[in-house]
């Protein structure tokens, strides 16, 4: 065997040597692709993972801006409500006044709170829990609302059964909120939050009226007897005569005094009278009568005044009455009211004598 390659060996190795290079030139590029494939299809990857991370952020964030508007518009409601049993089972010194205004403030921020509950924005899968907030601050509007006719209603009249009822009733409304809350959105909006992998995010709670036992009836009568046993929150009812002016001489006319009056063809009375009541009045009648002596039946003419309110003034205008013949010591009655329920009447009226002259 001979001790040294051949030619033909040579050329073959090289060949061979060429061909590894070859390959290995030509599996560089299938290399580096799937390098690269790898890193792109690592990066969808993430892409995605990072997407879903910010889509459930937002999602969280949304039902906790949410679930922060439920509970910013249920605190002052919740506030209102236990104020509300406060003033029914301890008035305490709180006037007719205070208890009225009280009921009306109630009754507008009951029906804010309702309009902020409807306008408030809730996520998608929220939207059926959601109507019963709605309807559980609607039902709180709604027995404010019936709830202040009825009692000052009964506070007025002697036979409270039709007054409870509509009491209780009124009650009834704002306690059924309490249950539409707990029972089917609470409910509700906490399945949704599990549904949906919502964590950290709680659904607020609520307790308007804290004695369920308020609506019953019989406790309904019972408040109603505590508040008609406060004297300064029963009803007062009653007119008092202020000031009478004779026109067009505007003479200022006291009771029992005589007066001397040109006659006129313009003949009118001008009276003043003050609701010294805490209820409105309303078309409390106004009288004057003018008697000769002569004459066996007096001239008599009413007006009405259509209302006027606790505290307040009213002046009418009496017209339609004849001078009485001239030098004759004519007796004059002017009266206002009585209203309904008016227990004073003493201040109620004035008699005096006028003479009327050319």
């Amino acid at each position: 065997m001979s001790s040294h390659l051949d030619d033909d060996t040579f050329t073959e190795l090289a060949d061979e040597e060429r061909r590894r290079k070859e390959r290995r030139r030509s599996s560089v590029p299938v290399v580096r692709f799937f390098i690269a494939a790898g890193v792109a299809i690592a990066l969808v990857v993430l892409a995605i993972i990072f997407a879903q991370n910010w889509l459930h952020d937002r999602q969280v964030a949304s039902y906790e801006e949410y679930m922060q508007g439920v509970a910013a518009i249920l605190e002052p409601s919740d506030r209102m409500g236990t104020e509300l049993s406060g003033l029914l089972m301890q008035p305490g010194d709180s006037t007719r006044k205070d208890v009225q205004g009280k009921l009306d403030a109630y009754i507008s921020n009951s029906r804010e709170l309702a309009e902020q509950a409807k306008n408030l924005e809730a996520p998608d899968e929220m939207m059926d829990s959601h109507k019963w907030f709605v309807a559980t601050m609607q039902l709180r509007a709604r027995g404010m609302e019936d709830l202040k006719p009825a009692l000052l209603n009964a506070l007025e009249v002697e036979d409270v059964e039709v007054a409870s009822e509509q009491i209780s009733k009124a009650l009834q409304n704002l306690l059924l909120s309490d249950v539409a809350y707990e029972e089917f959105f609470m409910d509700s909006a906490s399945q949704t939050l599990k549904e949906q992998e919502i964590t950290g995010v709680n659904v607020p709670s609520t307790d308007f009226i804290p004695d369920s036992d308020l609506a019953a009836k019989s406790r309904v009568k019972t408040i109603l007897a505590t508040l008609k046993d406060s004297e300064s929150i029963q009803a007062v009812h009653g007119v008092a005569l202020t000031k009478v002016v004779v026109l067009p001489a505007e003479t200022t006319v006291e009771a029992g005094q005589t007066y001397n009056l040109q006659a006129s063809d313009q003949l009118s009375f001008q009276i003043t009278l003050e609701n010294q009541g805490n209820e409105l009045e309303k078309d409390v009648p106004v009288t004057v009568e003018l008697k000769s002596p002569v004459s066996p039946q007096p001239q008599i003419k009413t007006e009405k005044i259509a209302e006027i309110k606790a505290g307040a003034q009213a002046t009418i205008k009496v017209s339609g009455i004849n001078p009485t013949e001239y030098g004759e010591k004519a007796w004059l009655h002017v009266k206002v009211g009585p209203v309904p329920n008016e227990k004073l009447t003493s201040n109620n009226e004035i008699e005096s004598y006028v003479i009327f002259t050319l």
